[in-house]
Formats: C-alpha cells, structure tokens, sequence
C-alpha cells in the first residue's frame, strides 16, 4: 500500500511538472502534448456504466448526444458541453477523454449527458446557446427514462462550451420560460466577452461588426442571478482565457450580492482539467463532485 501512495505522488509530481513546463499558453501543440501526457493514465470503461450514444435532440447531424447512465437510479443529472474553439471539437473525437468524462461521472452515481453543438462558421451566433437549450430540454424530457433526476441537473461548460452555457443560463431569450431549466451551472475557463478585433475563431462565430459583440458577450446578459454557479480557472489558462473568469465573478457578485464559487486549479493548464479525471491528478473531478452534490 505505502508503495502505491508514493508511486500516485510520484506521478502528481510528474504530471505537474511536465504541465507547468508548458507554460500559460494554448495552442494546437499544447493540447496534443496534453493529450499524449493524460492518454495512458486514463482506465478502461467501466462495465457498470451503460452508453447511449448519437441520440439524436434536433435535426441536424452535428445535434447528437451521449448518455452515460450508472448502474442504479441518478440523483444528480451532469450535461456537459464541450470545447473546441467555437469552430471545432466533438463528444467522441479521440475516442479517450470525453468518453473518460461520461465514464467517470457515471462510474460516481451522475446521469451524465455529453453533447455536440453546431459549429461556427456554418452556425455562427446564436447557434451554440440554442444547442444548449435544446440540450437541457431534451434531458429534462428523457432524465427519467435514463434514471435521472430532472429537477437536479448541473450544466458544464469548459472553454467554448462554457461561453454557450454561459449565454444559456445569463440570457433568458434562449430560455423559452424565462427560466434556465437547470439546478446549477459550472463554467470551465471559458471568454465570456467580447470587443473590438477578434481572432478569426470568434470572428467566425460571433461575426466581423464589433458593434455586435456587447449583446452576444454572456457577460452582457448577468443580472440578478440565482443560479448556483462554479467558476473555474486554470493555473496555466493563458491570460485571454484566464481574465474572464474573473470578470465573470465580479458581474455576478456585483448581480447577486453574493459570490458564486469559485475554484482555482494549481497545476492545470487549459485541457488538463477535463483530461484528468480519474488519475492521481483527479482535484479537478473531486471538486466538480463536490459541487454537484451539493445542488439543492
């Protein structure tokens, strides 16, 4: 036993090592070293966990979701929303991590929902907050015939996926009820406003007139809300990705008159945190436990 606590610090101690190397920066490289890092740590599926995959929630091909039911019945609903820079990523892509995520929520007791959206620039704005709603309208119908509880689930949002999510639950014109359907949110690095030149990926999906892009920035939209919220930064998110988040914060402290939560993850860069779940590193997957089972 003692040898196999020392050999997990060992790999803690690697891991963050070899993550902190790369520094506070993102880009293509970053992630496939990311990747290679995280892929041999990651365990079998488990066979306790059941997968309905490619069910479909509207028409169009790219509006497919996953259902990663537990064993026995579901208190708690996970949907999560995935990144990709507003232009790319998918549920399934490489075949590890997303499938890793279902895997390991489920493996926990959580009904877990992983769905694509449709991508910019053939679905520019608003597409991928109305995926959203039609995400968690299509579970709040279904959660029961998967086990589920539908009046407790938490949508979760990383990168991109969390801008989406964001603009679903602080933007109530994409709530058909003025109400956002869900228990609770967690929102994973992810920009949340928008001005003046943007890369071409935003561009892409937000549109070239900046005249526009106050009323498309989630940011925009936080009032009062009474949502229960988990913000999330990485120690390694580059500043573009990291500053949002607590600008975030601030609106909806200054909202709400409260804080919301908010996690720091030291030794984390912008993937690793979605690529850790269930290894020694798993401070990111016991804290997004935590947090959805304290949802009321």
């Amino acid at each position: 036993m003692l040898d196999q606590v020392r050999g997990s610090r060992g790999e803690l101690t690697d891991l963050r090592r070899k993550v902190a190397a790369m520094g506070p920066n993102f880009d293509p490289e970053i992630l496939e070293a990311t990747r290679a890092l995280y892929a041999p740590l990651i365990d079998k599926p488990s066979t306790q966990v059941k997968v309905t995959a490619d069910v479909a929630y509207g028409t169009d091909a790219r509006q497919k979701l996953d259902v990663y039911q537990p064993a026995a019945s579901a208190d708690r609903v996970l949907v999560y929303i995935p990144g990709g820079g507003f232009v790319g990523g998918d549920k399934n892509g490489d075949g590890v991590f997303y499938v890793n995520l279902g895997n390991y929520f489920a493996g926990h007791g959580i009904l877990t929902i992983v769905a694509n959206y449709r991508l910019a620039p053939a679905h520019p704005w608003p597409a991928g907050s109305q995926d959203v709603g039609s995400v968690v309208a299509w579970t709040r119908a279904n959660a029961k015939s998967f086990g589920g509880n539908p009046d407790r689930i938490v949508l979760f949002g990383q990168s991109a996926g969390a801008t989406h999510a964001a603009g679903y639950l602080f933007d109530t014109s994409f709530q058909p009820s003025g109400q956002p359907g869900v228990a609770a949110g967690i929102l994973m690095s992810g920009p949340y406003a928008f001005a003046g030149e943007l890369r071409p990926n935003l561009k892409a999906y937000l549109g070239s007139d900046p005249a526009k892009y106050a009323e498309r920035s989630p940011l925009t939209h936080v009032g009062k809300n009474r949502t229960p919220l988990l913000l999330s930064v990485a120690e390694y998110d580059p500043a573009f990705l990291a500053v949002p988040t607590y600008e975030l914060a601030r609106a909806v402290t200054l909202g709400d008159g409260k804080s919301p939560k908010l996690a720091y993850f030291a030794g984390h860069n912008h993937v690793s945190t979605v690529m850790s779940f269930g290894t020694a590193q798993d401070d990111v997957g016991a804290t997004v436990r935590e947090f959805v089972a304290s949802v009321p």
